[in-house]
């Protein structure tokens, strides 16, 4: 007959369970901001500028934004500026645009990009059970020293902030931030925050839905 003392040691084994990055992504508009006089965005033609370093992230990040813009003519800022160390020169940006003849810009802007850990504690009785025969029919039931373990989550966090400006005057009209949980990788997760970002936009009926 085996010693059941030893299942304690063996439960200890399995304290900590890590739970991998999901295989299914979410993204979600926050900090959603519009000016009090704006009703309707309608530029007859756009820039969309990506301030990040890294020149793949900015070319992808504008073409996924340029491929939801439909009811105007717009223009990558890579196409006008070249290199990602022309984007630190003010004045060569805002020449640029309006050498384009853009009315309005909207600026992609990589916020974080973090690891959040979530731990929840095991629990002597692992589901509620109300009758006897639901308790007793558990495979836990009739097992000795049977608890579930404690559980770490871990889940990657990305944020984009989407901003909207009037090229005359520089005044910005519009402005959110897009928090992406557990992104399948780079192009899905721009790809998939400039989607969320016309259909809020839509939905304020700022701009027309097709």
């Amino acid at each position: 007959m085996k010693n059941n003392t030893t299942l304690p040691a063996a439960l200890s084994l399995v304290v900590f369970v890590v739970v991998l990055l999901s295989a299914c992504s979410s993204n979600s508009v926050t900090e959603l901001w519009t000016a009090p006089d704006v009703s309707k965005i309608s530029f007859r033609k756009i820039v969309v500028i990506a301030t990040s370093p890294d020149g793949a992230v900015r070319r992808a990040a504008e073409d996924a934004m340029k491929a939801q813009i439909r009811s105007a003519e717009c223009v990558t800022s890579y196409t006008l500026l070249g290199g990602e160390s022309e984007l630190k020169n003010l004045a060569k940006v805002i020449a640029a645009f309006k050498a384009a003849g853009a009315e309005g810009v909207i600026v992609l802007r990589p916020v974080s990009d973090r690891n959040e850990i979530t731990y929840t504690p095991g629990a002597v009785y692992p589901v509620p059970y109300r009758t006897f025969r639901g308790y007793y029919a558990r495979p836990y039931a009739l097992r000795l020293f049977y608890q579930e373990p404690d559980r770490v989550s871990q889940d990657r966090i990305v944020q984009f902030e989407t901003s909207i400006y009037e090229v005359a005057g520089e005044r910005l009209i519009w402005s959110a931030a897009t928090t992406s949980t557990n992104p399948e990788n780079l192009q899905a997760l721009i790809t998939e925050a400039a989607a969320v970002i016309r259909a809020e936009l839509v939905r304020q009926k700022l701009i027309p839905p097709s």
